[in-house]
């Protein structure tokens, strides 16, 4: 998928179709991640990312300034898909329940993903999405996780070894790891380092009981970082190759926002 480059502040201007394309956000506690895919499938799309800049204590008014700085944002778009990391992440059997009362001045939000008969659970600020849900039209909010449990849960299907997969962007990994099509894993961590993302998954592949020596390591990451990342695994893990990203998804966004950005993608 083709990405137009795209200048900060986002103007209404750079979207002038936005009633026929979707709005993609991913929300951490350092920036905005904004995917809008082009409206045709050989259109371009528009991709950038928003530094937050601020500390936990200001973290809300850091997004809603944020938001109101890039009115493009606010477009009458078909749809809206927010993506959130949340702090307090479960992925717990469906119909678990709730697994933890949220604090206060949180919400919590569960997500169930039917095909892997489980359901992702976080808690995020009230006041975030109460924001979210003013500022947008109808807007979907989920979990980043839920979109890469689903999609790595359709390609383990094809593969007879257990797989695991690792996917590493700026200061955050996600390993999240299959037998059989069956989730087993799925965790988010913050990283400083390769050497965080190699703990990460050596310790998950561990509690998981997944063969080091037979099983397959797949790995999603920028190409400077996964030219780091990918020596230090093969040293404890025999098969580690980078996962291939369809075409029709942006490779320059974090993958779960590429999934998010597809029509119709919601769990």
């Amino acid at each position: 998928m083709n990405t137009l480059p795209i200048a900060l502040p986002l103007t209404p201007d750079a979207c002038t179709d936005a009633s026929d394309r979707c709005l993609a956000l991913e929300i951490s506690e350092s920036s905005i991640t904004v995917l809008v895919p082009g409206a045709e499938a050989e259109s371009e799309c528009i991709y950038a990312e928003i530094a937050l800049g601020a500390d936990s204590s200001q973290y809300l008014r850091a997004v809603e300034e944020a938001v109101y700085a890039n009115p493009m944002l606010l477009c009458d778009f078909r749809s809206v898909t927010v993506l959130l990391r949340g702090r307090n992440t479960l992925v717990q059997p469906q119909g678990f329940g709730s697994w933890l009362p949220a604090a206060d001045g949180m919400e919590g939000l569960s997500e169930g993903i039917a095909s892997l008969g489980v359901e992702v659970a976080a808690d995020y600020p009230a006041e975030l999405l109460k924001f979210m849900r003013r500022s947008f039209n109808n807007p979907y909010i989920g979990n980043h996780l839920s979109r890469l449990c689903s999609f790595f849960g359709r390609l383990s299907r094809r593969s007879n070894r257990r797989r695991a997969y690792l996917q590493c962007r700026g200061a955050a990994a996600d390993v999240l790891i299959y037998s059989g099509g069956a989730l087993q894993f799925a965790a988010s961590y913050r990283i400083t380092c390769p050497d965080d993302a190699l703990y990460y998954a050596l310790a998950a592949c561990e509690a998981s009981g997944f063969d080091r020596s037979e099983g397959e390591m797949m790995l999603v990451a920028p190409a400077s970082l996964r030219d780091s990342l990918q020596p230090l695994l093969r040293r404890y893990v025999n098969y580690v190759m980078p996962l291939i990203i369809p075409a029709d998804l942006c490779r320059q966004a974090p993958l779960e926002l590429a999934l998010a950005a597809r029509p119709n993608s919601h769990n």
